[in-house]
């Protein structure tokens, strides 16, 4: 049977997972395997941690030092090549080039998660984002080369593809404020489309749409934009923070618990997916 693809980024993520699994059934610490394999500690844990590939032959010392089954080599063996691959990439940018580096992260938890819940105050979340939208917002950083915003646009909309998977399709959750429907990115008529593309995207059984209204005053999400990104069975939730580039991952048992209970707060100051579309056509219907 052949096994599921996954891009380099996720399969280190889940690579990493069932090795740090099969270590932890075996009772050694990663002091005692990387001794055992020849190298240093540090670098069994990034590898767990799904920061670094393993190679071929040091998947091979792994399974020999923990005496891994031999009914589950091949699936590892796959994903180690899978891990091994380049990142596809339309133009010559390197992810290395752009900033916030460690987003790449995200970018294999977002591919492996069956379903994430977002918050933003100020902008449309980039999974429900037109071409034309993400080009404005992303071009507006000075900091970017033509190539660098073209590359991330393709990004962007190559992350899309999730939500309209012919099995499983990524369950996208996402409650944003009135103002960012206001905002005036790229021009009214890219403001307009974009609008038009969220009452499109609505209607699908996977996503959900929320709108907290300008009346709403004070509420839980005013500290700033988060995803929760749930993975199922494949890895634990972890919640995602980006501020201008700078990001940052909250997998704490207790810190998850907050985020959960601040979401369900934000929720509750929202409108419900069918008064929220009600917003969205009423702000393209008011005069120019």
């Amino acid at each position: 049977m052949p096994q599921e693809q996954h891009g380099p980024i996720a399969s280190r993520l889940l690579l990493g997972k069932a090795l740090q699994q099969l270590r932890s059934e075996a009772g050694m610490s990663g002091a005692e395997v990387a001794r055992a394999m020849g190298f240093g500690a540090a670098k069994l844990s990034k590898i767990e941690r799904g920061q670094a590939p393993i190679t071929k032959a040091d998947l091979h010392l792994f399974f020999e030092v923990l005496k891994v089954s031999e009914d589950v080599r091949p699936t590892l063996l796959e994903l180690g090549a899978q891990s091994r691959r380049p990142r596809r990439n339309r133009t010559n940018t390197s992810e290395q080039e752009l900033p916030g580096k460690n987003f790449e992260r995200y970018l294999g938890l977002e591919e492996i998660a069956i379903g994430i819940k977002d918050w933003h105050p100020y902008l449309i979340p980039g999974l429900l984002q037109t071409p034309e939208y993400a080009r404005a917002l992303i071009a507006a950083n000075p900091l970017l080369l033509p190539d660098q915003v073209k590359y991330l646009v393709e990004l962007r909309m190559e992350r899309q593809r999730a939500l309209h998977r012919e099995t499983e399709p990524l369950q996208l959750w996402s409650i944003v404020e009135e103002y960012a429907l206001r905002r005036v990115i790229g021009g009214k008529q890219t403001r307009d489309d974009q609008l038009r593309h969220l009452l499109t995207m609505g209607r699908k059984p996977n996503i959900n749409i929320q709108v907290i209204p300008d009346s709403a005053g004070a509420h839980a999400g005013l500290d700033g934009a988060f995803a929760i990104l749930d993975a199922g069975n494949h890895l634990p939730p972890v919640v995602y923070i980006d501020s201008r580039g700078m990001n940052t991952y909250v997998e704490g048992v207790t810190d998850l618990a907050v985020y959960k209970a601040t979401y369900d707060q934000i929720q509750s100051s929202a409108l419900s997916p069918v008064q929220s579309a009600a917003v969205i056509t009423a702000i393209l219907e008011e005069p120019e």
